[in-house]
């Protein structure tokens, strides 16, 4: 079956069970929403990460229609609402190519802390806290999330901050990634987003690169779990890093 007809199946498919979850769930593919797990609800989510280094190198035509060519990323995460506030997450990172072994990377654990309920503040902030380890690196990350739901329209920014230590060279890179998603929810099971995605690295007191992304995402929901789409295009023709990228996130809240 077709990449396109799988999507168009999965939309047809989760559009057609009852509505019923709202909690945490993700709009836009790479913006952290504010909402946080209430307290004793367990979830699971899945998330699929592809990046596509060729298709705009036209003296590549083989590895352009070749989708072996690219490297898929799955993180498998349970997310527990310790409170109505604050919840926890564990994640089990793997990677792979396409009909290639499943690779064990590493593991993260997460946390996130809303400080008021919605719109108790002109914005509705949160802070989120997050450490990784991956066998020759540690990484670590800090998030400032500032939302707001005006109608059907959702906005949320995120201002991350992440750093990576490389164990075997005893190396330190910082980057900072801004996030903006705008969305608009048609109804309570179809929702419509715009997304930018930007990440500076700095690497030995040195600005490496700024790149920018920019691109839509699409969001159902049914029942007890929800599917999230986003596809970004590069704003930029950095050849070291995805002309592309995609990301697919499932939720299932229990």
């Amino acid at each position: 079956m077709k990449p396109l007809s799988i999507i168009v199946s999965a939309i047809v498919a989760i559009s057609m069970i009852s509505s019923s979850v709202q909690a945490d769930r993700r709009i836009f593919g790479y913006t952290y929403p504010y909402q946080t797990l209430p307290k004793g609800t367990l979830e699971l989510e899945h998330y699929l990460d592809m990046g596509f280094n060729t298709w705009d190198d036209p003296n590549t035509p083989a590895e352009e229609d070749d989708w072996t060519q690219v490297k898929w990323k799955h993180q498998i995460e349970f997310e527990y609402g310790i409170t109505d506030h604050l919840d926890f997450g564990f994640y089990n990172v793997f990677s792979k190519k396409p009909y290639g072994n499943l690779d064990y990377d590493g593991f993260k654990l997460r946390s996130r802390y809303r400080f008021a309920e919605q719109d108790e503040h002109f914005l509705d902030p949160a802070l989120y806290l997050e450490v990784g380890y991956f066998g020759d690196e540690v990484k670590l990350e800090e998030m400032l999330i500032l939302a707001k739901r005006l109608g059907k329209i959702e906005i949320a920014f995120n201002g991350k901050l992440e750093q990576k230590y490389q164990i075997d060279d005893d190396d330190w890179e910082f980057e900072f990634l801004p996030l903006l998603g705008i969305g608009y929810h048609f109804n309570h099971n179809f929702a419509l987003s715009l997304e930018y995605y930007g990440k500076l690295k700095v690497e030995n007191g040195e600005i490496e690169y700024f790149v920018n992304y920019l691109g839509p995402a699409l969001s159902v929901t049914g029942g007890s779990f929800y599917w999230t789409l986003a596809v970004q295009p590069q704003l930029g023709t950095r050849d070291s890093l995805a002309a592309f990228q995609v990301r697919s996130l499932f939720g299932a809240i229990f």
